[in-house]
């Protein structure tokens, strides 16, 4: 027992020095403790104060890990085996250089034999320097973290549960990690799953909602594949006021060096439309935060759905099926969301009716006249069935800086086609559309009055006069107060 007790004195693992040696072997770093108390029972250990991570020599440095107290709790049976029950690092604080800017970790020259059997550091934080110098780092508060068999070589299992910064809300994750690869540790593997609760989708300009998410991830640190669903049952576009469930499914590619996000499959749903979108949301040299670049698709979706996202009235101007594709980009910055998305596509609305009764029945009584059927307002068949006459539109349409310039816009109801260009400022909704009106009636047919008699008495001399002529029309004012036009003239 007393030469027992001698070798485990002369080799004694939980003294300042080597505890200091030991984890500057396991991290390559250079290890600073101010103070230290060495513990014998009920279970050999230690407790270290004021443990600083530095990368070189230099005090003056900043450190890449900080920790206010680590305690470490061993066992007489692992000091034979080299095996550490518990380690716990409380107040601890890591810095992450900016990737690619040499200032990370050194290589691993030696690895420590030691395994952690648990780590834990609940209450630490977890900073990503910015690459840009006086910008603000990316800060994690990590309120609870595990993990088992620290240093045995194989996967290591952990959990953690985290406020993430932007969009803020709760992250819990489970999950295994490695064999860690100290050469190359973003090649690290991982896998593992996520629940993602109470976002707060108002720290983004121009949207609103408290979004909900959970799934599964799996790859490397460098990338790891990501599919989940996610639910916001109150999105809403600030604008607009209206509220609505949106949910989603998506398959996405995560870079954990710059938080880059590759999104291979989307699908969103609301009310009774389907949006599928693939794309990216990646940072840009210069820019501060991040641009997303979206391929857009729907197939027989409601444009009514569409619509209500974006006007502010209680119901949307226009219902129909709609079909589109479009590319669409939303570059980073404080602008509302309106003014820096930009979007050009092409769409085409089956089966559309007007929601507006005003609009639906000038559109009506558009359709009569184009087929020569002259009645009075009194006798307008379309007046207590404002939507009874279809009118189908498509188009080409590019929206930029808060304008959509609308090109090859046309539109059809009984005896009439109208094509226009021009364009509409979501931002004041005032419309400029400009167009040619071709009617299956002659002119003086769709017209009543003293200018249908003239047009009729004039009627061998107007060699425009049959059907099929183009006739100018416009749309002007606002999207409350609209003002048609169609004029008898070519010019």
């Amino acid at each position: 027992m007393l030469v027992a007790a001698l070798l485990a004195a002369r080799n004694w693992p939980f003294t300042r020095e080597k505890i200091a040696q030991d984890l500057a072997e396991a991290t390559s770093s250079t290890v600073v403790i101010t103070g230290f108390q060495p513990t014998y029972f009920p279970h050999p250990g230690c407790i270290a104060e004021g443990v600083t991570f530095r990368r070189g020599r230099n005090p003056q440095a900043t450190p890449l890990i900080s920790i206010q107290k680590l305690t470490i709790v061993g066992s007489f049976t692992g000091l034979l085996t080299q095996h550490v029950p518990l380690m716990r690092a409380d107040g601890m604080h890591v810095v992450v250089p900016p990737f690619g800017t040499g200032q990370g970790w050194p290589q691993n020259k030696s690895q420590s034999n030691v395994v952690i059997g648990n780590f834990i550091a609940n209450g630490s934080t977890l900073e990503f320097a910015h690459r840009e110098p006086g910008k603000r780092p990316f800060v994690f508060a990590i309120h609870e973290f595990s993990i088992q068999d620290l240093g045995s070589g194989g996967a290591m299992r952990f959990q953690t549960a985290l406020l993430n910064p932007q969009p803020p809300g709760e992250v819990r994750a489970t999950g295994r990690l490695g064999p860690w690869r100290p050469n190359q540790p973003l090649q690290t593997p991982i896998a593992g799953s996520y629940s993602f609760r109470r976002a707060d989708l108002g720290v983004f300009k121009g949207i609103a909602g408290i979004l909900s998410s959970e799934g599964g991830f799996q790859g490397m640190l460098r990338e790891m594949d990501v599919q989940g669903v996610t639910l916001t049952p109150d999105f809403e576009v600030t604008r607009s006021g209206h509220k609505f469930r949106l949910t989603t499914n998506f398959r996405a590619a995560v870079n954990g060096t710059n938080g880059d996000v590759v999104l291979r499959e989307v699908s969103a749903h609301f009310w009774n439309t389907t949006v599928n979108s693939a794309g990216s949301i990646e940072g840009h040299a210069g820019e501060k935060g991040k641009t997303a670049s979206l391929d857009l698709a729907v197939r027989e979706g409601r444009i009514q759905d569409i619509l209500f996202m974006f006007v502010r009235e209680p119901r949307p101007p226009l219902t129909g099926i709609v079909s589109l594709t479009a590319k669409t980009m939303i570059p980073p910055g404080p602008r509302p969301f309106l003014q820096k998305v930009e979007l050009q596509g092409d769409f085409g609305i089956d089966d559309a009716r007007f929601t507006n009764s005003n609009t639906q029945q000038t559109v009506d009584k558009l359709s009569e006249r184009a087929r020569g059927e002259k009645k009075d307002d009194k006798d307008n068949k379309y007046e207590d069935d404002p939507e009874n006459v279809l009118s189908d539109l498509k188009g080409h349409v590019v929206l930029k800086n808060g304008t959509a310039t609308f090109t090859h816009l046309s539109f059809g109801v009984p005896g009439a086609i109208v094509t226009l260009h021009g364009t509409y400022d979501l931002i004041s909704q005032r419309i400029d559309l400009h167009g040619i009106l071709q009617m299956q009636a002659k002119l003086s047919d769709a017209t009543s009055g003293v200018k249908s008699f003239l047009i009729k008495a004039l009627d061998p001399f107007l060699k425009k006069n049959r059907p099929g002529v183009p006739v100018p029309v416009s749309i002007t004012g606002t999207y409350s107060h609209p003002s048609y036009k169609v004029s008898s003239s070519s010019k």
